[in-house]
């Protein structure tokens, strides 16, 4: 069972990658809406248990754009997804 689970979804744009909705420890979840430019989206979690206590991150996709050409050309523009909450 998770002691810490927080997350960020981040949000690949033309104008650059844009954080959106997020889940932190005391505040619970704040969910804004996607931005309509967008044509990926990665989730970035930290997630701390009585089994591993030192934080383990993880970032994987949620969703693709199936109609953007620009995916592969915007990720060696802006880089791969910020790994932070």
């Amino acid at each position: 069972m998770a002691v810490s689970k927080q997350w960020t979804e981040w949000h690949l744009t033309p104008r650059g990658w844009i954080s959106g909705s997020t889940r932190r420890d005391g505040e619970g979840n704040v969910w804004r809406d996607e931005p309509e430019e967008r044509v990926i989206t990665f989730v970035y979690q930290e997630q701390v248990d009585k089994a591993h206590p030192e934080p383990h991150a993880t970032v994987q996709e949620s969703w693709r754009s199936k109609t953007s050409t620009q995916v592969e050309q915007l990720l060696a523009q802006h880089g791969p997804c910020p790994r932070k909450l």
